[in-house]
């Protein structure tokens, strides 16, 4: 079968960037897969033609540059990157520090924004592109302990709003996706850690229940696929909860 194209997927190692690997890949896309750990990438995508394994650490921000062009080199010119790598620290007000803002802006901001400006060369695309970059209800839902983690998906989205109509120019659409409580291997792990009645009430404030990886994965093929019409919008994916009865 005829691939339909090139896609990149970062923080393909697991959760929701794994499944969106996979369902690209089950939907006839080539897809570059990235993240930071070359052995989970081989052991998740290796001896399949469909997949290109390009371990990277995006937290550099100088080589992300020297990125994209290995990008070019191993697969040739993209028309889709989701972008799903990004870290989540809990920090109280009262206790942030330098050193902690710049972690979690390097990775989950300034990472994002240098490959949309690196992919939006055009000699990067593919006469056409489509950028998804995953977001989070926390930037929309206040929840204690997660300012600084909220603010850098705030300012995610707001770069979104601001680049869509500059790439429009470029034939290169850019949305965001923000979704809510994720039932991916790590809050599965972080939840067995908590008694019965805690996680309980997490799940309670989702009237449609949880979300699943493949939830945000179809999502995000319908964005880069079918969405031609979109750009610089941010989907809220929560099951209700921003809606949900007090």
């Amino acid at each position: 079968m005829d691939k339909k194209g090139t896609l990149v997927v970062t923080g393909a190692s697991s959760g929701i960037g794994k499944t969106c690997a996979q369902v690209f890949a089950a939907e006839g896309w080539r897809v570059v897969v990235t993240a930071r750990r070359k052995e989970v990438l081989e052991e998740n995508f290796g001896g399949s033609p469909d997949y290109v394994i390009l371990p990277w650490d995006l937290s550099d921000l100088d080589s992300i540059k020297d990125y994209a062009k290995a990008v070019l080199e191993a697969a040739g010119p993209i028309k889709g990157l989701v972008h799903c790598a990004g870290m989540g620290i809990g920090n109280a007000v009262n206790m942030i520090k330098p050193a902690v803002l710049q972690q979690l802006f390097s990775i989950n901001v300034y990472a994002a924004m240098l490959l949309v400006s690196a992919f939006s060369k055009k000699k990067m695309i593919d006469e056409k592109a489509a950028f998804v970059l995953i977001s989070s209800i926390a930037a929309h839902a206040g929840t204690q302990g997660q300012s600084i983690y909220a603010a850098t998906k705030g300012a995610l989205e707001g770069f979104i709003c601001g680049s869509a109509a500059e790439l429009a120019d470029k034939g290169i659409r850019i949305n965001a996706i923000a979704p809510g409580l994720v039932e991916t291997e790590m809050v599965k792990a972080h939840n067995a850690k908590l008694d019965p009645e805690t996680v309980e009430k997490l799940n309670a404030g989702y009237p449609l229940g949880t979300g699943s990886p493949e939830n945000v994965a179809d999502m995000a093929a319908f964005l880069i696929e079918k969405g031609v019409w979109i750009t610089g919008q941010t989907y809220v994916m929560d099951g209700g909860f921003m809606v949900r009865k007090p």
